[in-house]
């Protein structure tokens, strides 16, 4: 069974604001038109209501590798050093697999068409076939719904067992049709980190429990706002700083199959996201001259600023440190909402010239807990795996040099638990840079009206996308 009928990809270039701190200014965004049901059977899973539980995990036995030649070599492709060190973690624990793995690091941008060629070039001219697939969180669907490219996994063995421990946020991912096809090591949740001094000033304490009760919804997280505001802070950089948050409360796919056609629907996240972000901007709660990514808004981190907190994830603690936020300063707390930020998808080619260790390294890297610990020390992930995090708990590693006397694992796993990426389809990526878009042309003038903006952003999925507009 084919798992999506997409066909006639096209791209634009389209300038967003960048979703990580390795891309800056215009990111090239893979944009699909759509002929036909990429819902394949409509099979869907659900995964309940997640818990920190650690559960007994199956495992996969090492395959053996006599009689091997250089025929049994496969390809790991990705787009930076990031996948290519995660995965030299896992042959460090089992080195007699390294002369049978090349990993290919593209140098490209992850979300762009010249990845997509490539990695698509590679799939076709058969000599270095990519067996793994690395792909960002933004497009990692347009190969994992893809039956043509990337197999179900447990088709080579992972079954639903060795992911037990992994946040179901990355099973709500990862599955099409009923079945998991890509996977992740890595947890991406976000948080909210804050001056610890401005909390101390403003709030009495800068204890991450008693600010999380302050900032525990967006009602309350307005409340903050004024205080701060009184005392001559911001409460964030910018009014796209909360983007993430916001969205991820999606409560419906924005994409589906309605009669056989791909269909456009938005949802109230939408709506909501431009109303607070025009509250924070024409309120005064946030430095008008900052947007993610931009030197304003990185210059606000220093201890000389005046912003308050910035929403961030794991990998956003090294990115701070590198814009140069003051170390020992910061404290992190959930938030007034969980949500995700960015995140490496792991999938399967389906040809594979060697399907017993294609299978075992996807199992180590995305499973075993041992690897997602020595990732999680030597890098600073926070991974997707609970057994792991619950020994990185008690222990106290996997500390963040920005951070005040905090380990911040504790907070990144209570706010993945919450995380809901049920409804996302693969097509939301290029939908969001719309509504980046259209936020900055309701704020500026250029849209006058939320009614205007919405407008725009679907105007743009249809011309665009190709979508079915509701």
């Amino acid at each position: 069974m084919k798992r999506m009928k997409r066909k006639n990809l096209k791209t634009t270039a389209l300038c967003l604001l960048a979703s990580s701190f390795l891309l800056t200014g215009c990111k090239t965004v893979i944009n699909v038109t759509v002929e036909g049901s990429s819902t394949g059977n409509g099979i869907t899973v659900d995964y309940g209501k997640d818990t920190a539980e650690v559960k007994t995990a199956e495992t996969m036995d090492a395959p053996d590798t006599t009689g091997w030649d250089s025929s049994k070599k496969i390809y790991a492709y990705c787009w930076d050093t990031d996948f290519e060190n995660k995965l030299n973690v896992v042959l460090d624990h089992y080195p007699q697999y390294k002369d049978y793995v090349e990993i290919v690091v593209t140098g490209q941008s992850g979300t762009s068409y010249e990845y997509k060629t490539t990695i698509d070039t590679a799939f076709a001219n058969g000599s270095k076939y990519p067996s793994i697939i690395a792909a960002d969180n933004d497009v990692a669907k347009l190969w994992s719904e893809d039956s043509s490219k990337t197999i179900a996994l447990n088709k080579i063995g992972i079954t639903d067992e060795m992911y037990a421990n992994s946040y179901n946020f990355s099973k709500q991912y990862g599955t099409y049709d009923g079945d998991i096809t890509c996977m992740t090591w890595q947890a991406c949740p976000g948080v909210f980190t804050y001056r610890a001094d401005i909390a101390e000033e403003v709030f009495g304490t800068s204890d991450p429990d008693k600010i999380q009760s302050i900032l525990k919804d967006w009602d309350s997280f307005f409340e903050a706002a004024d205080k701060l505001k009184e005392k001559g802070y911001y409460i964030v950089s910018g009014y796209d700083d909360i983007k993430y948050a916001v969205l991820d409360s999606q409560e419906h796919p924005w994409v589906s199959n309605v009669d056989g056609l791909e269909t456009l629907s938005l949802d109230d996240s939408v709506t909501e996201y431009l109303e607070l972000a025009k509250r924070l901007y024409d309120g005064g709660y946030v430095d008008k001259a900052s947007s993610l990514w931009s030197s304003t808004w990185s210059a606000n981190m220093s201890e000389n600023g005046n912003v308050f907190g910035y929403f961030g994830c794991p990998w956003f603690f090294g990115s701070m440190k590198d814009l140069g936020a003051e170390e020992g300063a910061w404290n992190c707390c959930v938030g007034p909402a969980s949500y995700h930020w960015g995140g490496t998808y792991v999938m399967a080619g389906k040809n594979s010239t060697n399907p017993e260790l294609q299978a075992f390294l996807i199992y180590e890297l995305c499973c075993d807990p041992d690897v997602a610990y020595d990732i999680a020390v030597e890098y600073g992930d926070c991974v997707n795996n609970k057994a792991a995090n619950e020994k990185l708990i008690k222990e106290g590693a996997g500390t963040a040099a920005v951070l005040k006397d905090q380990n911040p694992t504790q907070t990144l796993t209570d706010a993945a638990l919450n995380i809901d990426l049920s409804n996302v389809s693969y097509a939301d990526s290029s939908i969001k840079g719309y509504i980046d878009i259209a936020a900055k042309g309701y704020l500026n003038g250029t849209f006058p009206t939320e009614t205007a903006a919405v407008n725009y952003i679907k105007q743009q999925a249809q011309i665009e996308l190709g979508l079915v507009v509701k």
